[in-house]
């Protein structure tokens, strides 16, 4: 059993990881009817429920009081291995609520063991039995060596997990929220890699211009970005945060705000700067047409894969034309951009890589894939739209991260 502990848990990636493993870690003769484990929080013990078996103990509790009369809660206040022989010993000790938990358990015999890290209590391992159970010296040895096993996981993995949880709220923080407007929708969708930290540099970007001379009723000119910086680390999110904000300026500070001269600007100051940055990215302007229901769209694209746009009829085209994509070493280039009428009712799609490119899978083949859901679904609420094509063609564990924008014209102009 102990080399089975240290072979299944040295790998574990998250706490849900370790507590799915634990299920079957305890086998052969003497088996325990149930293993919980309970993380100590501040001054509370939080079960871990096992992700994929809803166990009758997991619904009844999830969360005790450090000051609860429990077993689990006894050895996490004093630190020590608490075993409860039988039902007598349970009523002698402990209170009646949790008589009353064990009885409904149908448990006889409480082993319960705190799991130490390698600075703190990390929390407590509860072995339940149906049956009277008699927990010899050897037994107990083995029990307390393997719940030093489970604590170096357990330990590894809520260090994991904190650094996903720190990973995605910086990533929503670079995320900005998509603009209000009345004359476009516009919909986003972020999936995270599932490898390395679950954040990366896959980003999106949507922007009002400043107005020239219009009234306030008209619409305005707006500014859509999605990118892709070189990794899924901590450091490709670092670098992305920097662009998406350098990107923004030099647009803002070149009228007319052509998306071919923000990335020349971004290819000049990536070139001084160090900063170490590559990747594809395509950046886009949509502008209301005078007296028509349509939009014109302009675009740069830096080594990107194609946009597409679905006219109101479901017609569905990719647009093709790029330059290389940009990297520090290649030094300062001259953008090219393009245009496009769009028709009153087209939807934009923007979508980084992680959607369409993937091992032993042809990548034209998975883009003309997304074609066909495009023109199939492209009538469907945004969000919907979405979430329809990640769920379709995302892998159920992506190893790069995803990001999808759509923007849908009118199909009657507001003015």
């Amino acid at each position: 059993m102990l080399l089975r502990a240290s072979e299944e848990l040295a790998q574990t990636s998250g706490l849900e990881d370790v507590r799915r493993r634990l299920r079957d870690l305890f086998v052969g003769a003497g088996k325990p009817t149930y293993v919980g484990l309970l993380v100590a929080g501040e001054d509370e013990l939080h079960r871990v429920p096992d992700p994929d078996i809803a166990h009758a103990v997991e619904r009844a509790v999830l969360t005790l009081p450090a000051d609860a009369a429990f077993p689990s809660t006894q050895a996490l206040r004093e630190r020590r291995t608490v075993f409860v022989p039988d039902r007598e010993a349970m009523v002698a000790d402990y209170s009646p609520e949790a008589v009353g938990f064990f009885d409904r358990m149908g448990f006889a015999t409480v082993l319960c063991l705190p799991l130490w890290g390698s600075r703190a209590l990390l929390g407590v391992l509860a072995i339940c039995w149906t049956k009277r159970h008699e927990v010899n010296v050897a037994e107990r040895a083995t029990l307390t060596a393997a719940s030093g096993y489970i604590a170096q996981a357990v330990e590894r993995a809520l260090y994991l997990d904190e650094r996903i949880s720190v990973a995605r709220e910086l990533q929503a923080a670079m995320l900005t929220d998509l603009p209000h407007t009345d004359h476009v929708e516009i919909s986003a969708l972020y999936e995270p890699a599932t490898v390395g930290d679950m954040i990366g540099g896959d980003w999106y970007d949507a922007y009002h211009l400043p107005r020239a001379s219009a009234s306030d009723g008209e619409p305005t000119a707006l500014m859509v970005t999605v990118g892709d910086i070189t990794g899924h680390d901590m450091h490709a999110a670092t670098i992305m945060g920097q662009i998406r904000s350098m990107l923004r300026q030099a647009t803002l500070d070149h009228p007319p705000y052509s998306p071919a001269a923000a990335l020349t600007a971004l290819d000049t100051a990536c070139s001084v700067l160090p900063i170490e940055a590559g990747g594809t990215l395509v950046h886009a302007r949509l502008d209301p047409t005078a007296d028509s229901p349509d939009w014109t769209l302009t675009w740069s694209n830096a080594g990107h894969p194609p946009p597409l746009i679905r006219t109101h009829d479901g017609r569905v085209d990719l647009l093709e034309e790029h330059d290389i994509l940009f990297h520090k070493d290649l030094g300062p280039l001259h953008r090219t951009e393009a245009r496009r009428r769009l028709p009153a009712g087209s939807t934009l799609l923007l979508y980084t890589d992680g959607l369409v490119e993937r091992r032993s899978h042809d990548m034209h083949a998975t883009v003309a894939q997304l074609v066909t859901l495009l023109a199939r679904l492209g009538d469907r609420p945004l969000d919907e739209l979405l979430h329809r094509i990640s769920n379709r063609l995302t892998d159920p564990s992506p190893e790069d991260d995803v990001v999808l924008l759509a923007v849908r014209t009118p199909v009657i102009a507001q003015r």
